[in-house]
């Protein structure tokens, strides 16, 4: 034990200075905040937006500071080190470390590796956007990451950073593995949820928060270079349709995979065994309605059909193709993996309502486990039919009901 441990009076004292310190940081940290809120651009608005979620917390167990996606933490003593435009810079970095979902995506990976390769994606948008961070901010090209480039995600980071540790590792010099709060780049740190699950909300929670946050920096501008291409993404991102489609069509295939005894399953009947079918064998359908204006061509529909083949092939179903304009042409067309490859054709029209098909499924009581609609959206929606819906668009049009993906090439 130390004197000052044993001591009553000197106990007092160094409470006496965390308190003070305390009392400072705290007033340091509200005025960054109020900067960002008065501030005139479209980058302020977007980060005092989202830099108002984080309820500030002192740990004098920090080096600097650390978010979990709902609390910011710190250091008293660093953040008092720190300059007024710096603060502002700690707050701004934080921020898109949850925007950026990182404490998400960390998973097992070493966390002190993982915070420095965050951090390599993370400032450089910052210092674009103008933020002063505080000093010692790692940054790709700089020091000893002046081979890298920028614009890499955290985890391309992490993949370089390892393999240069383990380099290094095999030449003897090895590294030390992190633990949470440990903070290489020194501008603070990302902290993830001690469960997936709760990563996993925070994620969604931060990513409805961003394009809210989006949406208040229009009022004020577009948002700078990498920043805004970034938040865009984060906002909209960018999956490949046919990703879309299969998650879709396998969550709603899957949904009705529950077993039912008022269909036998016909595999066991001819053995004289009365066994239960699932459900999506017995009755699960998958409508397909294909808009016939003329405006989805050969190809389109071609690798529209390649793509329910590769997924119907995982999870058979029948599939009624239904073709409509401002009516349905023609009888339905009933398919099942047994038919052999799925084919849409191009019958060609005018206008287009998806009304007649809402119709046709209640006028045939039908409950299919999804409808997927293949249309160029200049159509009459309609009302939401209870069902889940896939608008699979060839524009940019936004329906007022169901799941929407771009079809593009």
């Amino acid at each position: 034990m130390t004197t000052e441990t044993l001591d009553p009076i000197a106990q007092l004292e160094r409470m006496s200075r965390r308190q003070g310190a305390e009392d400072t940081v705290a007033k340091a940290i509200a005025r960054a905040r109020v900067q960002l809120v008065l501030g005139k651009d479209a980058k302020a608005a977007f980060f005092a937006t989202l830099a108002l979620r984080l309820k500030p917390e002192v740990d004098w167990n920090l080096d600097t500071a650390a978010t979990d996606g709902r609390r910011l933490s710190y250091s008293p003593e660093f953040v008092n080190s720190l300059s007024p435009e710096q603060r502002v810079g700690l707050l701004a970095h934080e921020v898109m470390h949850n925007a950026m979902a990182h404490a998400a995506r960390q998973g097992a990976r070493d966390h002190a590796l993982y915070n420095e390769a965050a951090d390599l994606a993370v400032n450089p948008i910052l210092r674009e956007a103008g933020f002063t961070l505080p000093p010692g901010a790692l940054f790709p090209g700089q020091g000893k990451h002046a081979d890298l480039p920028e614009g890499l995600s955290a985890e391309e980071y992490y993949a370089r950073l390892q393999a240069k540790q383990q380099q290094d590792s095999q030449d003897g010099q090895p590294g030390q593995p992190g633990k949470p709060g440990d903070d290489p780049g020194g501008c603070g740190a990302v902290v993830p949820a001690p469960d997936q699950a709760g990563q996993q909300e925070i994620e969604a929670e931060w990513q409805v928060a961003t394009a809210q946050a989006a949406s208040a920096a229009k009022g004020k501008g577009e948002l700078p270079g990498m920043l805004g291409r970034l938040v865009q993404e984060i906002v909209e991102p960018t999956v490949p349709w046919q990703d879309v489609l299969r998650e879709f069509v396998t969550r709603s295939v899957m949904a009705r995979d529950d077993y039912s005894w008022s269909v036998p399953n016909r595999r066991f009947i001819a053995q004289g065994l009365y066994m239960p079918s699932l459900r999506s064998e017995g009755m699960g359908e998958i409508v397909v309605a294909v808009d016939t204006s003329g405006s989805i061509d050969d190809a389109q529909l071609k690798r529209f059909a390649g793509e329910l083949n590769g997924i119907l092939d995982c999870h058979p179903c029948r599939v009624v193709v239904l073709y409509c304009d401002d009516a349905i042409q023609g009888e339905p067309v009933y398919w099942e993996p047994a038919d052999g490859p799925l084919t849409l054709e191009s019958r060609g029209g005018g206008g287009t309502s998806h009304l007649p098909i809402w119709a046709w499924l209640k006028q045939h009581d039908a409950e299919p486990a999804c409808v997927v609609c293949l249309t160029d959206g200049y159509t009459s929606f309609g009302s939401d039919p209870g069902v889940p819906v896939l608008w699979a668009m060839t524009t940019e049009r936004k329906p007022p009901f169901g799941q929407t993906v771009r079809v593009t090439e």
